[in-house]
């Protein structure tokens, strides 16, 4: 089979051949497309990315791949995927492109790192079982004391602390409070609170706004305050929000070893799409003793 690997220079290129193609499946796709078109807009966002296709002797493409360093590898794929997947990994090979992980739906992630780890590369770890989900109309929840709003400045210091509460639960990261980063979600109009009595009670986070959808991440709810439906109720109004602003359906990703999670989205509507897999690769290409 004549496979051919093909790069891109900027998000603009790289849309106009792999768009029409992860558009078919907006959902399953929009990690890769969010990013994708966060870059189009500012080509400032991320240093140095990377976009590949792979098709096969029609033309046809069997396998994408972007990367923005320091983040994973992020990968998209028709039913051929694993034709695709030996091209890419050898150019990554040959470059001594290092990656720290990568993410995709779990065939193409598994098959990515079996054929890895059969290259005796890198060893890997799964980082995290996803599953993305989808709502295209929402099942409003029994009343919950409070109100929908969205952050205000006043909230800005509660939204730092609680993004990196958020991202040392969810994710194991210890970042630095970012005081700045919360600043202009906020002001960017991206955060959204529950608010009871007066005080923030819960937090989501409007993210990757694309053609026909957009998804919610970022959904935290401090321990004092949690199994009272404030997140629940958060979620819902704010997808409802974001259906009456013009988006055709809303999307998001869940951890599936937080079972209470994945039954709260299902209640008000979201149902899914796809498992999703990320792992984590010890070492690189470019340091194959891992001590960078």
């Amino acid at each position: 089979m004549d496979i051919n690997l093909s790069f891109y220079k900027n998000a603009f290129e790289f849309l106009e051949v792999a768009g029409p193609f992860l558009y078919t499946k907006e959902t399953v796709n929009n990690l890769i497309l969010g990013v994708s078109e966060r870059l189009v807009k500012d080509p400032e966002a991320f240093k140095n990315p990377f976009f590949a296709t792979v098709t096969d002797e029609s033309g046809q493409i069997v396998l994408v791949a972007v990367m923005t360093p320091p983040h994973n590898l992020i990968l998209a794929g028709g039913d051929q995927f694993d034709v695709g997947i030996s091209v890419l990994i050898a150019h990554l090979q040959a470059e001594q492109i290092a990656i720290p992980g990568v993410i995709g739906p779990v065939e193409i992630a598994d098959h990515f790192v079996q054929t890895w780890k059969g290259l005796q590369l890198e060893n890997s770890t799964v980082g995290m079982n996803q599953r993305v989900y989808e709502l295209r109309r929402v099942r409003m929840p029994e009343q919950v004391p409070g109100e929908f709003w969205g952050a205000r400045e006043e909230d800005v210091p509660t939204v730092a602390v609680w993004l990196q509460a958020f991202e040392e639960e969810a994710i194991g990261k210890c970042n630095d409070l970012d005081l700045e980063r919360a600043e202009r979600l906020v002001e960017n109009d991206n955060v959204f609170v529950w608010l009871n009595k007066g005080q923030p009670r819960a937090m989501a986070i409007k993210l990757r706004p694309i053609a026909h959808s957009v998804t919610i991440g970022g959904v935290y709810t401090p321990p004092e305050y949690r199994r009272q439906g404030y997140a629940t109720a958060l979620v819902a109004h704010l997808s409802q929000h974001l259906l009456d602003q013009g988006y055709q359906f809303v999307n998001l990703f869940t951890d599936l070893s937080n079972p209470t999670s994945n039954s709260i989205y299902k209640k008000i509507g979201f149902h899914p799409v796809c498992d999703f897999r990320m792992y984590e690769i010890t070492g690189s290409l470019a340091d194959p003793d891992g001590l960078s």
